[in-house]
Parts: C-alpha cells; sequence; structure tokens
C-alpha cells in the first residue's frame, strides 16, 4: 500500500503541474490513477516477461503479483533499485522491471564489444521513442534517425568555433530579457529562468535569430520537450490495453499536437522562402544561413524533405537540447552556490585571465581553456547524473554477445542498459566518490602523465558513460558543452550566487556551506528541483 500511496502522489504531482481546470482534464486525472489502482490490484502475473536466470531486482521478497510490485516500485526507488543491483551483480547482467518493460542491465565488460553494432542490430534511437512512448507522445523514430544523427556530428560539430560569438551575444541577450536587475541579494527561479535562457541559446543556432527570438517559437520548442516529459510518465503508469483511452484524455498529448501545429506555421514558410531563393541565387551554397534548419534541409532527399517532416525533426532536436542542458545547468548552479566562497572566485578568474589573452574576444580556443570550468561542470554531472541508466539499446535481432560465457543471447526486441550513475559514484573507480570535488577532474587532466584531452566534460569511457559511449554516443554533448560554459562564463562575470540562510535570512555566511537541495527522482530518472531559488547580486563595480 505505501508503493501504492507514493506512485499516486507522483502521479498528482505530475498533473498539479499541468494549470488547465477542465472537465476533461479531470476526468483524465482520475482515469490515470484508476489505472494506477488497477495495476496494484489486478490478480494477473507478469512473469513471463521476464528472462530465466537472470537475478530481477525488486522482486525478491514478494509473494503476491512480485513483477507488478517490482515495477511500481521502479517508478519511486528505481535509482535506488539500480545501485542496489549494480553492487551485487556488478559483473553479471541483471534485470530492472521498468514502468512498462523488463530491462536488462549489462556490465561494463560488454561496452566495447557492443557500441559500435549498427543501428539494425540494436538502436539507441529506437530505445529512446519507445522509452518516451513515442507512438503516443510523436517522438518516433525518425525524429532522430540518421539524418539527425549525421547533422548533429557533421554540421553542428564541425560549425562550433563559427557559433561562439552567436551564442554568446544570444547568451547576453537572454540574461537581459529573463534575469531581474539583482542590485541587491534577489531570490531567482533557477530553472524556469535558465529554461528561457537555453531555450533562447539553442534557439539562435537551430533556427536563426529572428524565428529564435519569436515568442511563439521559444514557447512552442521549450514545452514540446516538457509535454514528452510528464505525458509519458504519465501513461506509463496506465496499463497497456487501455492506454490510448488514457492519451484520448491527456492535455500534455493535446499540447504535443498543437505545438506540432505552431511549429509548422512558423517554419515551413521559412524553408520554403529558403528554397526559393536558393533557386534563383547562384551562389547560394555560400550566402544560405548557416543554422540547423539549413543543414537539416540540405541533408534531407526524398519523402525526407517534406517541410512537415524537417519541422518534425527541428522539435527532436529542441526536446533533445534544451531540457537537458537546462537539468545540467541547474545543478551545476545549485552546487556552485552551496560553495561559492570555495570555487566562484577561482572559477571567475579563470575566466576573465582566459577571456584577456584574446583581448576580451570570445573564440572556441577560449571554452576549451576553461579547464576548471570543465572539471566542476563534469562532477557535477558525475554526482548528479540525467539518469541512473545510460548506453540503452533495443535489440532489434537477436544477437549473442561473443565473449560472455557461458554464450548469453540478446533477444530481438529485448532492451538493454548499462548502470553508468552507480559506475560514476563508485569507489573502484573514484576516490571519495560521494565527496563534491569541483576541481577532480582538472588535477587528473594536469597530474604527469596526463592527456589535455582526457577526463573532459565531453569524453566517454566505460567510466564516464553519462553521454553513453562509443560510435552511438550523444552527438551533441559538444554543443551543449559549450553552450553551458558560455552562460556559465556570463553568470560568473557578473553575479554572486549563495543560497538563503532560512534561520537568518539574507544569503548564507561568507565561507559557509550551504546544503543543496535533494535530486527528485521519478524511476531512473534525477533531476534537480524545479522549485529552488538562489540569491543572484551583481558583481560590484
Amino acid at each position: 500500500m505505501g508503493l501504492l500511496v507514493r506512485s499516486t502522489t507522483i502521479a498528482r504531482e505530475l498533473w498539479h503541474d499541468f494549470s488547465w481546470t477542465s472537465i476533461l482534464e479531470q476526468v483524465a486525472r482520475i482515469f490515470a490513477l484508476s489505472s494506477l489502482w488497477y495495476i496494484a490490484s489486478s490478480t494477473r502475473t507478469f512473469s513471463n516477461h521476464c528472462r530465466p536466470n537472470v537475478p530481477i531486482m525488486g522482486n525478491g521478497a514478494a509473494i503476491v503479483l512480485p513483477t507488478w510490485r517490482a515495477r511500481l516500485q521502479y517508478i519511486t526507488h528505481g535509482v535506488e533499485m539500480i545501485h542496489q543491483g549494480y553492487r551485487k551483480y556488478t559483473n553479471t547482467i541483471f534485470q530492472i522491471p521498468t514502468v512498462n518493460q523488463n530491462l536488462l542491465v549489462l556490465p561494463t565488460k560488454y561496452v566495447d564489444e557492443l557500441k559500435s553494432l549498427p543501428e539494425k542490430t540494436m538502436s539507441s534511437s529506437q530505445a529512446v521513442a519507445d522509452y518516451f512512448l513515442g507512438s503516443y507522445t510523436t517522438l518516433q523514430i525518425h525524429l532522430f534517425g540518421h539524418i539527425v544523427w549525421d547533422v548533429t556530428r557533421g554540421q553542428l560539430t564541425q560549425n562550433l568555433g563559427n557559433h561562439v560569438e552567436p551564442l554568446v551575444d544570444e547568451s547576453d541577450y537572454g540574461f537581459s530579457e529573463e534575469m531581474p536587475a539583482c542590485q541587491d541579494w534577489t531570490a531567482v527561479a533557477v530553472h524556469a529562468t535558465f529554461l528561457q535562457i537555453v531555450g533562447r541559446t539553442s534557439a539562435r543556432i537551430f533556427v536563426g535569430k529572428e524565428l529564435g527570438r519569436n515568442t511563439l517559437w521559444l514557447e512552442t520548442s521549450i514545452d514540446f520537450a516538457r509535454c514528452i516529459f510528464l505525458g509519458s510518465g504519465i501513461l506509463k503508469v496506465v496499463p497497456a490495453i487501455i492506454r490510448p483511452i488514457a492519451a484520448l484524455f491527456s492535455p500534455y498529448m493535446w499540447r504535443i499536437r498543437r505545438h506540432h501545429r505552431n511549429a509548422r506555421k512558423l517554419l515551413i514558410p521559412e524553408i520554403i522562402r529558403r528554397r526559393e531563393q536558393a533557386a534563383v541565387t547562384p551562389d547560394w551554397k555560400t550566402k544560405k544561413p548557416n543554422d540547423m534548419i539549413q543543414w537539416l534541409q540540405d541533408a534531407s532527399e526524398g519523402a525526407d524533405a517534406m517541410p512537415e517532416r524537417i519541422v518534425d525533426r527541428q522539435l527532436g532536436m529542441s526536446f533533445a537540447a534544451i531540457h537537458t542542458t537546462t537539468n545540467h545547468l541547474a545543478n551545476v548552479i545549485y552546487d556552485l552556490a552551496a560553495r561559492w566562497d570555495e570555487y566562484g572566485p577561482e572559477l571567475r578568474a579563470e575566466v576573465e585571465e582566459t577571456l584577456a589573452e584574446t583581448d576580451g574576444h570570445w573564440k572556441k580556443t577560449t571554452l576549451t581553456k576553461l579547464s576548471k570550468m570543465d572539471s566542476f561542470m563534469k562532477e557535477s554531472q558525475r554526482l548528479n547524473p540525467p539518469s541512473a541508466l545510460s548506453f540503452n539499446r533495443k535489440l532489434q535481432t537477436s544477437y549473442t554477445i561473443p565473449s560472455s560465457n557461458p554464450p548469453y543471447t540478446l533477444a530481438k526486441d529485448s532492451y538493454i542498459a548499462v548502470a553508468a550513475g552507480p559506475i560514476s559514484s563508485s569507489e573502484s573507480v573514484y576516490e571519495s566518490p560521494a565527496m563534491f570535488d569541483g576541481f577532480r577532474f582538472h588535477r587528473m587532466r594536469t597530474a604527469s602523465g596526463g592527456s589535455a584531452q582526457s577526463h573532459q566534460f565531453v569524453t566517454t569511457g566505460l567510466e564516464s558513460m553519462t553521454f553513453g559511449h562509443g560510435k552511438y554516443a550523444c552527438p551533441g554533448r559538444f554543443f551543449a558543452s559549450n553552450e553551458s560554459k558560455i552562460i556559465l562564463a556570463l553568470l560568473l562575470l557578473r553575479y554572486e550566487v549563495r543560497f538563503e540562510d532560512v534561520e537568518k535570512g539574507g544569503p548564507t555566511a561568507k565561507g559557509a556551506e550551504a546544503t543543496r537541495p535533494k535530486n527528485k527522482i521519478f524511476a531512473d530518472a534525477c533531476f534537480p528541483d524545479p522549485n529552488v531559488k538562489v540569491l543572484f547580486k551583481q558583481r560590484a563595480g
């Protein structure tokens, strides 16, 4: 009963985030919670979803409906279950009964032989689409297909240097539009404020300056991802057999469809305008815009070149980029506010010294030289990963792991992942892993014999898998790193940040370390508390 109450509370929190009070919303809310009760009280067993001879976490002590009890437990304690599984079965495969599927968690010893397998064997894109219930949320595989991957790995990453100054310009504009004056200590809702700043900054590169500052586009691109996260989270706790009906009553599904309409209304005319201009401009290749909407258009052929398809992919890019970067930045700012005196002045000095080398001009090399900031970002991500899992794949065909002994075959349509969160906090990997050490990776990089390219925020490996690893590691991580560094650098140059001393009022005293707010957990996901406020004060002079 405790699990049911906690699961119901989470469902209520998700629904509370939506402000409409229509009758249909109330019906949908009751329907979702009734469905959750159905799951908990059903007399059917679902043990046939489990793989024999592979241990299942959360399933051992239950006598009645063990698999479904474990699934309910996963909603409220998923991260804890994954950590327990990793500690108990570090070098072997174990199962996690997630909300709507069984997941095989593999040890890292198999990663190197799986990391470059083609999408036709195991697909990361399909795993993402299924995780977010793409058939309902519209997050179908074509939004993350080879065109998006190729453009992100190619044009977006290759143009990082060209886009530094536009990113700085748009971030600066975002601060002026979204941040209060902060002449004195001012409470700022970090997540909400920086969600807007990140949305604006990303839009500059995705759709260009004019469209990127369009209020409707900002609302569409930001809320699209939010509706997918929340909408899929609610639908997952509804039994699959009645999920289509529940989706009809979900306000999030309504909003997703509206966002598609708005995105097409805004972007299709621009796509057509560019095509017409290309037809009459002999030197179009040298004059065409250098943004994501153009790259997607250039990379699309046949049916993929339909304007509607290009718009869908652009929404997919916004989904992948905006909220993930915002959550990361919120975590970094929370860690910085809790330890401002220890890290703030030194990080600010690094930014000032690096900019001084180029007479205040922002360049790609400016960002690569911010070694301490890069380390601080990576340490914050290490202790606050977006998920306890990574390297997510769906098997498109059966596959036997070559090095497994005895031979182990991953069945078609099964899902696999690696326990990236527990790895990043393991004593076998890091010294004092529970302690926040902002310059940990800076020291590791500069240690004798250490490579300047190792232990960076964007570096992946068997000990650092938040971005995945191998051929299908997150291709947008380089852009996200640059964007995050620019926003953080502007913050450091302009503000001091601290948490409020609740008992005394005002900011925490100089030299005092504040308590960092706990993260929110839903299943395997871990995200910063969006309701936390941090005190900002403009820098003197």
